[in-house]
């Protein structure tokens, strides 16, 4: 995962024109094959737009078995940055995008409640939230399906100005096309020496077949300039 903040600049000012929804402004950052870049971008992209955040923007990783931005943020990859503060409850208090399978039950056999399993920790010296899901509360045959509720962004709108979505890559998990209707937009991510054009076409129509909105491209690789291949039509 790389530090591209320098790179997102005209990225940031033209997610700013998103008109506001009913609060809080919501996009996507998805990969077209599973590298580090992704990640880097939606890392890199939140805390840019921390900073131009009055209440607070959210990370969320769709990668929950793995919390790969939590420990990103943990381990001090983003240079000038603090980090990870003490566990806040991410509920909000609402249903949650996924369900774990089997549900989680007590002792007595009931049925346990599955709202609580996300946290978000405030990065020191930010408005930035990056969540980290409580995979120590599942058991071993226990796994996570992420699901396309509304209620969780829904609230989240109304508890941050933005919230940048890092989904894993789409050859691995449908996690994002789960959620992408729910957001403002999606951006892609590919590597400029290893992704076809066709494939960038399928992933697109993917994606706006799902509900949801490709602002567009994050070029990855590219030697002269690591912005975007495609100008962004917000």
């Amino acid at each position: 995962m790389r530090d591209v903040r320098r790179d997102l600049a005209n990225l940031t000012r033209s997610l700013e024109r998103i008109p506001a929804k009913g609060g809080g402004r919501q996009v996507m950052v998805i990969g077209a094959e599973a590298d580090e870049s992704a990640p880097g971008v939606a890392a890199s992209l939140a805390l840019l737009l921390s900073g131009r955040s009055t209440k607070s923007t959210w990370l969320i990783d769709l990668d929950l078995s793995s919390n790969h931005q939590y420990f990103a943020f943990k381990s001090k990859l983003f240079d000038r940055t603090g980090r990870p503060g003490r566990a806040f409850d991410g509920s909000l208090n609402v249903k949650p995008f996924y369900n774990v399978i089997p549900e989680l039950r007590t002792r007595n056999g009931q049925t346990q409640s599955r709202a609580k399993l996300l946290a978000v920790h405030q990065i020191e010296g930010t408005k930035l939230m990056v969540s980290r899901f409580r995979n120590e509360s599942l058991g071993k045959n226990q796994h996570l399906q992420v699901n396309s509720s509304a209620d969780f962004w829904t609230a989240l709108r109304g508890a941050s100005d933005w919230a940048v979505v890092d989904a894993p890559p789409l050859e691995f998990s449908r996690a994002g096309l789960a959620v992408c209707r729910h957001m403002d937009g999606v951006i892609l991510v590919i590597n400029a020496d290893q992704t076809h054009v066709d494939q960038i076409s399928a992933l697109r129509d993917e994606i706006e077949t799902h509900g949801g909105h490709c602002l567009g491209v994050v070029v990855n690789g590219v030697k002269s300039d690591a912005r975007f291949a495609d100008r962004i039509s917000l």
